[in-house]
């Protein structure tokens, strides 16, 4: 009986694992499937699982049209704008509150950073709106980075902090006592043990700039556009252009899952760094 037991369980997990597989997988397999079909078939009932007549005209539609690969392209460039300004900042602000915590406001200080990120973006919407309007940063690249990075330079600069405090400080005196000058062992010492945590970072802040919506609608117009306040417009007074708001979908999941692929190894220590500490 033991021994069936023993059989019986890798077998029940692997079913279980397999199961949840699914689960999660469908509704990556949906969105292709319906970004495929002619929007004539999509609201068929009962609804088809396998595309009949598929077509990539929806694909076609979005690496064609230019307010479609236009919002991809700002996108990009604020994602990636924001991400370096807020991990390079973040990460000196986390290596000062680590280091030098008492001297910059100590746990308080670091406390209220992140607490910008606890309240409702909804509620400061309409003064960021006023503001930008004065400082004629509405509809620019740069406005949407700076206001990007208000909101994810708090995270990174936590999220470092966190890092650096797990290294200890006993390997930067030892490089001292070696001739090292406090920026070569930062640079020779420090920053490689805290390299996966600093991959991580970045990943997360590129994927909240990246995937920002309400922002980016309101305090943007005709000339920058990021992905996400285009799909809206394809939804039309008469119908929902499902097959278009669903090749977009899966075109802008491109970017952030070949990031997380290169990058795979070091997320996953950046995660787990200290967790095995003793």
């Amino acid at each position: 009986m033991a021994t069936t037991d023993t059989r019986l369980t890798p077998a029940l997990g692997k079913l279980f694992l397999l199961i949840y597989a699914v689960f999660a997988a469908f509704p990556i397999y949906w969105t292709i499937n319906t970004a495929l079909k002619p929007l004539e078939l999509i609201n068929t009932f009962p609804p088809t699982f396998v595309p009949t007549d598929p077509s990539l005209e929806a694909f076609t539609w979005v690496l064609t049209n230019s307010r479609a690969t236009g919002s991809i392209i700002d996108s990009l460039i604020i994602a990636s704008g924001t991400t370096v300004l807020s991990v390079l900042l973040g990460a000196l602000a986390g290596y000062g509150f680590s280091r030098y915590g008492d001297d910059v406001g100590g746990e308080d200080v670091a406390f209220w950073l992140l607490s910008t990120r606890m309240f409702p973006p909804i509620a400061v919407v309409l003064p960021i709106f006023f503001i930008f309007g004065w400082f004629n940063l509405q509809d620019t690249h740069i406005g949407l980075i700076l206001l990007y990075l208000t909101f994810n330079l708090p995270l990174t600069t936590w999220l470092m902090r966190d890092f650096f405090n797990k290294i200890p400080y006993s390997f930067e005196e030892a490089a001292y006592v070696d001739g090292y000058s406090p920026l070569r062992a930062f640079r020779k010492v420090v920053f490689p043990l805290v390299r996966p945590g600093l991959i991580a970072t970045t990943m997360l802040s590129w994927v909240f700039a990246w995937n920002e919506f309400i922002f980016a609608l309101i305090v943007t117009g005709n000339d920058v556009n990021p992905y996400p306040t285009i799909i809206p417009t394809l939804i039309l007074s008469n119908q929902i252009l499902w097959n278009q708001i669903m090749a977009m979908a899966v075109i802008v999941t491109i970017p952030p899952t070949l990031i997380l692929i290169a990058f795979r190894k070091h997320i996953i220590e950046g995660m787990t760094l200290g967790v095995a500490e003793v």
